[in-house]
């Protein structure tokens, strides 16, 4: 068997999970989290050399939460960043990628609904967290001005 790659091709997706509102400094910031899926397809035709075969989807999606943070309408990219990604999930199905999408898309619903608590729980510990952040961030800028 020669399995030969047909194509590939990315997909990304967001939810919002939590927000905050921070003051620091006489600046009010507002946090902003959510999940970010991004699933990659791979389709591959395998090649006998005695007879025809079936494409398979191959997949595979890395699932994380991550965190953007904003002061008076701009970002604060020094801020925004991933702060937590889940175990990876994949499969593989048969036949071509566009057909096996809406199981895919069922799948990682299912994934992603059963680890909401946790994205939850994380963006909230965050969101306490960051103050410290700010101060660090803060310390830089009146040391560099």
């Amino acid at each position: 068997m020669f399995p030969i790659i047909v194509s590939a091709a990315a997909l990304t997706l967001t939810a919002p999970v939590h927000s905050a509102d921070i003051s620091h400094a006489a600046t009010r910031y507002r946090a902003s989290y959510e999940t970010i899926s991004t699933v990659h397809f791979q389709q591959v035709e395998p090649r006998f050399a005695t007879r025809s075969a079936t494409p398979v989807c191959r997949w595979q999606a890395d699932v994380g939460v991550a965190r953007t943070v904003n002061s008076e309408g701009r970002a604060v990219s020094a801020l925004g960043k991933a702060i937590y990604r889940f175990t990876p999930l994949s499969g593989s199905y048969a036949g071509a990628c566009a057909s096996a999408r809406s199981q895919i898309d069922a799948e990682m619903y299912r994934y992603a609904r059963s680890n909401a608590a946790e994205a939850l729980m994380v963006a909230q510990q965050d969101s306490a967290a960051i103050s410290g952040e700010l101060q660090a961030l803060h310390s830089l800028s009146v040391k560099g001005g």
